[in-house]
């Protein structure tokens, strides 16, 4: 608790503090001297909120203290150890008076007036209120007077004063007056004095100089990026977090909205900042209308610069340029691939075109045509010739899909053509929930698996052989069958025909390019009632 004594050309005692009246704990009290050694001193009694003892090391005086000083027609009338205090918060001064109880309060009355406008709050009156039982248990005095509580704004002062009503006499005076506070600085402490604070810290009563950075008070303050503490010593004896609050604002952007002090110390310690233009705001939760301002700025790190920034946004774009020209590479050797992939494919096309008419067939298909015109037979030569020629048009002119429509006609034409030389039966079955005007299939797929049919199968038969192509559609699957009833033959004989190669290498090929919707061929080969020859197209439908 602070203690001290008030001079002002008379005599102004601030005593010990002892507990009394309303909540004890939480008020200080001040006396004349020598007021407590005998129960029937006369003498008031000032109690204020502990809390205001924090500020009374740099407002324990008012200008109003002094200005009385000098008033002698004050100093006249009044005793020369009056008490003197000043407050800062709202609350309500406490007075009693020491000495008066219910047996002798007839003898005494009590005045308030304010300072400066000496305006009588309470003229003078006789004394009716006095402490009870509790109160004198819980402060350990007998029973005294209670004179009330009051309060003034900031800026004005309270007079009380106490009199015998027998010759009018004044025998004691208190004043209070609600001084302006707002919070000060007195030391600065960084990094680099930070031993300093904490000798401070460890031994307050200590009487060594203080280093700490008193020049930057008046000016902003500029830290080096490495420094991590900031520790603002207060010109005040706080004892309670809440006593203090700050706010704290980085670059005009509120970093720590207001907020009670972490620390139950006369500091504030700001720790671990980043670069920027900051302003630390303090106030007193007593007066918080009254704000104090300090400003220092955080350096940049060096790699926080300016400088390095630019250098690491080069070195991006350069590892970002290399990126893109990795991408571009690599999408170069893609297309490369993809490219050499559909050469293959065209080379695979031509194989095709190859293998659609053998020179066999060609040979046999003109040989008839010579026959039938031999036998003067014009009108089944131009048939010949004209289907045989639809034949050829159509081969040479396929492009990789066509319609299904389209490959159906081509397959009756070749298979017209086959039957003007062996005489064999032939027919084609399409499921009717196949639209075979918007199915695309692979041109040409089945005519090696045809051309086996015919070759390995119904061409010794001649008028009996029968061949039968089936298509149809379950779920999303195409499923195409062709069979004969020839004598039929082994499977490895197939896989090593020009024809069929040529087919399993076509859907290698197209199952490469389009993996969701891919394409399978069986051959199931029953020595000697014949063969069927199945193609897949998984997801056909889709």
């Amino acid at each position: 608790m602070k203690k001290g004594s008030l001079v002002i050309l008379f005599l102004i005692h601030i005593v010990s503090p002892l507990y009394a009246q309303i909540n004890w704990g939480d008020y200080s009290q001040s006396f004349p001297s020598g007021a407590m050694d005998k129960v029937s001193t006369v003498a008031l009694i000032l109690a204020i909120p502990k809390a205001n003892n924090s500020f009374w090391k740099t407002h324990g005086n008012s200008a109003y203290f002094y200005d009385l000083a000098r008033d002698n027609s004050f100093k006249k009338i009044r005793p020369a150890n009056l008490v003197a205090r000043t407050t800062f918060d709202t609350a309500r001064a406490q007075f009693f008076l020491h000495g008066v109880n219910r047996t002798n309060a007839y003898s005494y009355q009590f005045r308030v007036m304010d300072y400066p406008t000496q305006n009588v709050i309470v003229p003078w009156k006789s004394i009716a209120n006095f402490t009870d039982s509790a109160l004198i248990k819980s402060a350990g005095l007998p029973q005294m007077a209670y004179l009330g509580g009051y309060k003034a704004p900031l800026g004005k002062m309270l007079i009380v004063d106490v009199r015998k009503t027998s010759d009018q006499q004044i025998i004691a005076t208190s004043m209070v007056a609600w001084e302006s506070i707002r919070p000060s600085v007195s030391n600065i402490y960084t990094s680099a004095n930070f031993d300093t604070f904490l000798k401070k810290l460890q031994y307050p009563w200590a009487n060594e100089k203080d280093t700490g950075l008193t020049q930057s008070l008046d000016k902003d303050l500029r830290l080096p990026a490495t420094n991590t503490n900031l520790i603002f010593f207060l010109n005040a004896d706080i004892y309670s977090k809440e006593q203090i609050q700050y706010q704290l604002i980085r670059n005009d952007q509120v970093m720590h909205p207001w907020h009670s002090n972490e620390y139950a110390n006369s500091f504030i310690w700001l720790k671990d900042f980043l670069p920027g233009e900051y302003r630390l705001r303090i106030r007193y939760l007593v007066q918080p209308q009254h704000v104090t301002e300090y400003r220092f700025d955080v350096e940049s790190a060096w790699y926080q610069s300016i400088w390095f920034k630019l250098i690491a946004i080069l070195m991006g774009v350069v590892v970002l340029g290399l990126l893109l020209f990795v991408n571009l590479l690599i999408r170069q050797r893609r297309k490369t691939q993809q490219e050499t992939a559909n050469r293959q494919k065209l080379q695979l096309e031509l194989k095709a075109l190859y293998a659609q008419l053998n020179p066999h067939f060609v040979f046999n298909a003109l040989s008839s045509i010579q026959g039938l015109i031999n036998r003067q037979d014009i009108k089944g030569a131009n048939d010949y010739l004209s289907d045989f020629a639809r034949l050829m048009r159509d081969s040479l002119s396929r492009k990789e899909e066509t319609s299904l429509n389209e490959e159906l006609q081509t397959m009756d034409t070749y298979l017209k053509l086959e039957q003007l030389r062996f005489g064999f039966q032939y027919a084609i079955h399409v499921d009717e929930s196949v639209n075979v005007y918007t199915t695309n299939v692979p041109s040409l797929l089945w005519q090696p698996l045809l051309e086996n049919a015919v070759k390995h199968g119904v061409a010794a038969l001649q008028q009996s052989g029968l061949i039968n192509i089936e298509l149809e559609k379950i779920d999303n699957t195409l499923i195409t069958r062709i069979s004969d009833n020839g004598r039929g033959f082994a499977t490895h004989e197939a896989t090593d025909g020009f024809g069929l190669k040529l087919t399993r290498d076509r859907i290698k090929l197209v199952n490469e390019l389009n993996s969701e919707q891919p394409i399978s061929l069986t051959i199931n080969s029953h020595l000697p009632t014949g063969t069927e020859v199945t193609l897949i197209f998984t997801h056909w439908f889709i």
